[in-house]
């Protein structure tokens, strides 16, 4: 395992940080074609108790994880009285306002470090990921411009009250860094001109590869990135990429993947195959800028979590591919971020 600074911290994070965000049968943002059996929810908590014990066995030092998720109570079990315990930088999403809420509630933010705490075993929380979704921004302008707007405009009145909580924890030794997870670019670059971050958590793969328009900057200013979802809900490893060979009952079937493949068809009209397998091409493509410090992706078997850490050993693409790949969606056009979890 390879490790990264997070920007000019003395942070230092693997390259892989396990996202627990489906990895147990409870998950709350996982869409099914069907219910589970009592027998197949126990053989996934089983498979992602082993994921999770594999990564940090392979020298995976970082977790990402939120109470929402429905997943922490796994996390807790096995974090306990694990060996590791100490040595694990872990990475909370926060939200506040969320979308209609007025303004920032900073016991929010307190409830959610001292949550985290308790549940996970530890003393510190090395990174908060700061969701603004409000205020006033009803979900289905989420990713308007309108929304988005809203969002910018009310930066100012919540800052002051965000980094006057966050110094606070800070203070007591609960919390390290405060980061932005935005909707957009244009808020991406707003959040950073306020200077109350110390880095950007956004999607990054080959589909999604808007937030190589902020990692020069991250990277002149010292400042740390976490790629979420290099493998787009599984879209890009070995066993979807290739759209007809999916059963008729795959979730990737559904109409709103459409546009995704289409896209995902181009680029790889334009820059091939990959010499190694897809799984492992898209992890490293979203790790390939020098901005980037960690990945954080979902193994829900050990199998996965084994694809994950056999990519950090091996070569990134160059600069000129990952222009080409943002060019190619620039010309495109991105799919649309609005149903993200309804896929």
């Amino acid at each position: 395992m390879r490790y990264r600074k997070f920007g000019n911290t003395d942070l230092a994070l693997s390259e892989v940080c396990f996202g627990a965000m489906r990895f147990t049968s409870t998950a709350d943002h996982v869409t099914l074609t069907g219910e589970r059996t009592s027998q197949e929810a126990e053989q996934q908590n089983r498979d992602g108790r082993r994921a999770v014990e594999a990564a940090l066995s392979g020298g995976v030092n970082c977790i990402h994880s939120s109470g929402d998720y429905g997943t922490r109570w796994m996390l807790s079990e096995i974090l306990a009285h694990h060996p590791k315990r100490k040595d694990i930088h872990h990475i909370i999403k926060m939200t506040s306002p969320d979308y209609e809420e007025e303004k920032f509630d900073p016991q929010v933010l307190r409830n959610d470090v001292e949550e985290a705490l308790r549940d996970l075993h530890t003393d510190r929380i090395a990174i908060v990921q700061h969701l603004q979704r409000g205020p006033h921004v009803p979900k289905v302008e989420a990713y308007a411009e309108v929304g988005d707007q809203r969002r910018i405009d009310a930066l100012p009145e919540i800052i002051g009250p965000l980094q006057e909580t966050f110094a606070e924890l800070k203070k007591e030794g609960k919390v390290g860094h405060l980061i932005t997870f935005p909707h957009t670019m244009g808020y991406a670059q707003a959040a950073l001109d306020s200077g109350a971050y110390a880095g950007v958590a956004h999607f990054l793969n080959l589909v999604e590869p808007e937030a190589l328009e902020v990692l020069d900057r991250l990277e002149r200013e010292g400042k740390g990135f976490l790629a979420i979802r290099p493998l787009l809900q599984g879209m890009l490893t070995d066993k979807r990429v290739d759209r007809d060979s999916l059963p008729e009952n795959d979730l990737k079937r559904r109409a709103g993947w459409d546009s995704r493949y289409a896209l995902l068809d181009r680029i790889r009209e334009r820059i091939g195959d990959p010499k190694v397998s897809w799984t492992t091409f898209a992890l490293q493509f979203a790790l390939a800028h020098n901005a980037v410090t960690s990945l954080v992706a979902s193994g829900n078997n050990v199998h996965q979590v084994e694809a994950m850490l056999e990519a950090c050993q091996g070569q990134y693409p160059s600069r000129e591919l990952i222009k080409t790949v943002y060019d190619i969606v620039e010309e495109v056009g991105m799919p649309p971020k609005a149903d993200l979890f309804g896929l």
